[in-house]
């Protein structure tokens, strides 16, 4: 059992080392699109 845990930390551990760039990514689109609505009006 002790072992599956294990794994399933470095999963997460994985998906957090994953999640951290492509959060990033879409909070820099998303400012993006923010500032060309601004600009179109």
């Amino acid at each position: 059992m002790g072992h599956h845990e294990e794994h399933h930390g470095h999963q997460e551990a994985e998906q957090n080392e994953i999640g951290g760039p492509v959060t990033f990514a879409v909070f820099c689109l998303a400012v993006a699109i923010v500032i060309i609505y601004f600009w179109a009006q």
